[in-house]
């Protein structure tokens, strides 16, 4: 599904982010139309490498200039690949400097893997004391099952965030427990089968019925234009908090809003990633660390990552109130102040 004009619009959403977050970061997207499930892993290597090579002949690889990071399809492996072939190569500067989402054993960071889902938790537990909105256990439906998804429902069920998961999906299909999925189960199943869908101890839903399902909070996080004008108007969700890029369409935004489900944007939600993909390359440029001190790193990391995601979200919290309006509108007029402040200091302009 990559175009260039997908790219363009995840590149601006990066953009967005970075600033959300307030990382000295510009932002950029990179991908290639492929299905990494139909290839082998032969010729995922051959693919990714030849990205590589055409990203350095494009004079795009360097610490301070493209920092790629993974995403829909990329795992540590294939940053792995990334690396290896960087390292054949003259891009100016060390090429673990410049690539991120690495195995922590090649210059990685602990914790980036599910940086993403947990600084989504970390923005909505923010949030959620806030607001107060659910005085027990909030109910969680997540639609996706990859890197994201699999890490939120880990995490979300555990005792560290303490949410009651009860619906799953990935593309080939849903399931749905009311009474709470028990999700290390889940992965178990998921481990042995290579789909949710299947397992006994829930009732099948499709990725569409899950979006509609009666939840306190609907966590989209697989694809694109997944929420869109056709079904907003059905959703049942209390809450809906957006993981994926670009999973919930403008049209589908306002109609949330109308109907007064508050909506936390993808700006607001995901920025988990490249937060943990700055911690991994500041920690690059300078000292390399010995794996004796991973527990230390993750502990830390979980902590930075709390306190950058955590920190806009009282300000968005009181301005959407304030001036009463959605939290994506707020959020968006935020981050074009920021931008506008940032581009009148660069250029020198007064008005």
């Amino acid at each position: 599904g990559v175009t260039q004009e997908l790219l363009q619009v995840l590149a601006r959403d990066m953009t967005y982010k970075c600033a959300w977050v307030n990382l000295p970061f510009g932002g950029a997207k990179g991908g290639v139309p492929i299905d990494p499930e139909q290839c082998t892993e032969t010729e995922l290597r051959d693919i990714t490498e030849q990205y590589t090579v055409e990203l350095a002949n494009n004079n795009c690889l360097h610490a301070y200039k493209d920092v790629p990071g993974p995403d829909m399809g990329v795992n540590e492996k294939v940053m792995y690949w990334m690396l290896n072939k960087a390292g054949d190569m003259n891009t100016g500067s060390p090429p673990y400097q410049t690539l991120t989402g690495k195995p922590v054993e090649y210059g990685g960071l602990p914790g980036r893997e599910e940086a993403t889902a947990r600084g989504g938790l970390d923005a909505l537990q923010k949030y959620l004391e806030l607001t107060r909105m659910f005085s027990q256990k909030p109910t969680l439906a997540i639609q996706g099952f990859g890197n994201v998804g699999q890490n939120l429902a880990r995490l979300a069920y555990s005792t560290e965030y303490g949410y009651t998961v009860v619906a799953l999906s990935d593309r080939r299909g849903g399931i749905y427990a009311p009474g709470g999925l028990d999700v290390p189960a889940v992965r178990a199943w998921v481990s042995q089968n290579h789909t949710v869908a299947g397992y006994p101890e829930a009732e099948a839903v499709s990725n569409e019925e899950l979006l509609l399902l009666p939840v306190d909070i609907l966590a989209p996080a697989a694809l694109e234009n997944q929420i869109t004008e056709q079904n907003a108007v059905h959703v049942k969700a209390k809450l809906v908090v957006e993981l994926a890029n670009e999973a919930i369409t403008p049209a589908a935004y306002d109609i949330l809003a109308e109907r007064g489900i508050p909506t936390l944007p993808g700006i607001v939600m995901n920025p988990g990633g490249v937060v943990g993909s700055f911690l991994e390359w500041s920690r690059n440029l300078g000292a390399m660390t010995h794996k004796v001190d991973n527990d230390r790193i993750y502990e830390t990391t979980k902590r930075e990552l709390r306190a950058i995601m955590q920190a806009p979200i009282p300000k968005l919290h009181e301005r959407s109130k304030a001036e009463q309006r959605s939290l994506d509108d707020t959020a968006h007029i935020m981050v074009f102040e920021i931008l506008l402040e940032k581009l009148r200091k660069r250029h020198g302009y007064k008005d």
